[in-house]
Formats: C-alpha cells, structure tokens, sequence
C-alpha cells in the first residue's frame, strides 16, 4: 500500500460513473475487468476493477481543482479508513485551528459505531444539504441561531418536514458530541427551532389490501421473488435483512431464523412458523447454489444477494408495510410491547428492566405468537389449514 500517493490534477471526467454498494461482498462480485466504479456512501472513493486485479483511488475536488489519490489494491476497509485520513489532512484548515463542520461531521462519524447505512446519510446530508455549511467552524454555527431557523424553513419549504427534521437532528448530534469536548462552544443553535415532529406512517394493510398484495406476488414470475415476500410476510423483518439470509442462518432443528443484519447492527433471532420453514425448504431444494450460501441469490450477480428487491409497480407494496402489518397483528392479537419488539428486532433499551432481558433465552417463547400471526394471515388469504404451505 503506497504510503505518500502521488496528488494529480485531472480534468473532471464527463458522464455518470457505475456505483457498487460499500459492501465487501458487492465490490468482490464485480464483473472482471468493469472498469471504473464509484462506491456509495463513501464520498470520493473510486474502485477500478481490471482483468486480474481490483485498485482503490480517491477522486474529489478540494480547493477547485480535481484531486486524485491512487491507493492501490486494498481490502474495503483499509479504503475507508485511509479515504477519511486522506481527506482530513487535504481540507483547507478552519481560521485559527477551529474545526468546521465538514471535519466534526467526519470525525463523529469514525469515531462513532454507526452501521454502514447510517454513516451513508450522513455523509449524504452533509452533501446534499449542509454543503454552504461545510467549511463554517462550529463556533461560527453556534452564534447563528438565526441562520439555523432559515436553513430549517428553508428545507422544510422546498424537500418536506422529514428531510428538514432529519438533517438539523443529525447537525445537532454531531454539534453536541464536539460540545461535550469544547465546552466553551455555544449552546447548539437548533434550540431557536421547533424541529418539524413527524406522524408515524400507518402502513399497516388492511384485509382487502392485504389480500390485493398477495394476489400481486403471485403473479410475479420468479420464484426467489415469490418466496423473498412471503419470507418478509412470515418474520415481518426488513427488506435488508431478509436480503441477506444465508442458509446457515436457517436452523431447521430448532426452527428458527437468525437475522446477520439488522438496523443499528443488532442481530437477532425468531421462531420461524411452521409454515414458512415448510416453504424454505421446498425452496432450498430448488434456489440456485452460491458459495457463499444466499437464500436469495442475485440474478445478475454471481456469487451475489439480491438488493434492493422492489415490485412495487406489480402492485407489491415495499417491505416496511408488512413490518407494519406483523406489528399490528401482534397487537391484536394481544403480545406484550416486549414481545413484539423481540419478534421484530427492536432496541430493548428503554429502562433498566428491559434491557436485563436475555433474547436468545426467550425465542422459544414466542414461537404461539409467530405461530398465531401465520394462522391470521392464513384465514385472510385462504391458505390451506395445514403447514405444507400456501
């Protein structure tokens, strides 16, 4: 790995560069010899894929004019690191020594244990909408209480009361962790702002939507798309989760799923219905062998999970809606606010008693209602009584 890359200055390159997701696995399934690829969620980080080998460079303008540095074959995580060190030592320095914005948003962000996702929006906010920010000191931003009420109303006006809460909720995490180590910095300027409170989503589907929605899935045409839903309907877990089931993770046994990735990297596991392990193994007999064993293996991409999985113009509505629906099914059918967050992967933090919960103690336990949310569902849909599945 070179250790003083050299600073080149290029022209801007025309047209959209291929993006590939910051994952490990996505960037090791990249075609040989594809060419050059933008990784997502790490700002300036290039990958170019040639016949035998895989090159990291970064690429950004800084001072006005086009910067690259090659870093050379690397894992993704050497990158990243290095991208963050690069780029803090390439920043024009704040007046004075104080640090900017830019900076603080990108130390929170090495020096916080965030998943990969929550560390892609930020750096995206920080982008798309506190760029005429970035190079301000904290100081600065703390006396400019009046320019915080502007910069809320004005993305509230133009991109929605979500966005607007959003972004200052996440300039205020960042403005609040360096406060902590510079006590001298002003209160946090947010506080001359009501920040826009969201209405949760009902998203939940009702009877008729919920039979409209099966109705959709079965008419798609592939079958991984087919069992990928009914495997989101069956655990009520997100898209991203199910996405990236192995086999391993599927304990026919005990009869259980255990979710590798979930938000905020909390991993858990559930009792699986009987009907859905019936289902998972019909599948397993017929989905396409990978070596890294994916339960739904990309199309497209050897050795890949699917990503991304929408159908939504077939009349699938996304997953977040079914995750809605087990929740509101679990209500109704009387579990526990404990019980349904152990069954949908939620934060047991909280209070001192919840978190002296042991979840891995209590699957078995909730296996009745896994069961008894499958049953609804079944008598909704007219699924046959028995478990060989619908």
């Amino acid at each position: 790995m070179p250790t003083d890359p050299t600073v080149i200055s290029l022209p801007r390159p025309g047209g959209k560069p291929k993006t590939v997701r910051a994952l490990s696995a996505a960037i090791n399934a990249l075609p040989p010899g594809s060419g050059d690829w933008r990784v997502e969620g790490v700002i300036g980080l290039y990958v170019r894929v040639g016949p035998h080998s895989k090159s990291f460079r970064l690429q950004r303008r800084i001072g006005g004019r086009l910067v690259v540095r090659v870093l050379g074959p690397m894992s993704l995580a050497q990158a990243r690191r290095l991208a963050m060190r690069e780029w803090a030592r390439l920043k024009p320095t704040a007046p004075e020594g104080k640090i900017t914005l830019e900076q603080a948003w990108e130390r929170f962000l090495e020096e916080r244990e965030l998943a990969p996702k929550t560390q892609a929006l930020y750096r995206y906010n920080l982008e798309r909408y506190l760029g005429e920010w970035r190079r301000r000191t904290l100081e600065d931003l703390g006396a400019d209480r009046a320019g915080v009420r502007h910069l809320c109303h004005r993305l509230s006006r133009r991109h929605g009361k979500a966005i607007a809460s959003q972004v200052l909720r996440m300039f205020r995490a960042v403005y609040n962790y360096f406060r902590r180590i510079q006590p001298e910095l002003p209160e946090t300027p947010t506080v001359a702002v009501d920040l826009p409170a969201l209405q949760s989503r009902d998203w939940a589907l009702g009877p008729e939507e919920l039979r409209a929605w099966w109705a959709a899935v079965q008419q798609l045409r592939s079958p991984l798309k087919r069992m990928f839903w009914l495997t989101v309907l069956l655990t009520g877990a997100r898209r991203g989760s199910v996405e990236a089931l192995r086999w391993s993770d599927i304990d026919f046994a005990r009869g259980t799923v255990h979710f590798a990735t979930a938000k905020a990297g909390r991993t858990y596991t559930v009792p699986a219905c009987g009907r859905l392990l019936e289902l998972l193994r019909r599948w397993r007999e017929q989905a396409p062998e990978t070596e890294a064993g994916w339960v739904f293996p990309s199309p497209q991409k050897p050795d890949a999970h699917i990503v991304a999985a929408r159908d939504e113009k077939r009349g699938v509505v996304s997953a977040h809606h079914l995750r809605h629906t087990y929740r509101t099914v679990l209500a109704e059918l009387g579990a526990t606010p404990d019980q349904a967050r152990l069954l949908l992967g939620h934060s047991l933090g909280g209070d001192v008693s919840r978190g002296y919960i042991t979840p891995h103690l209590v699957v078995e336990s909730l296996r009745p209602l896994a069961e008894a949310v499958a049953a609804r569902y079944a008598k909704l849909l007219g699924w046959s009584s028995d478990e060989t599945g619908p």
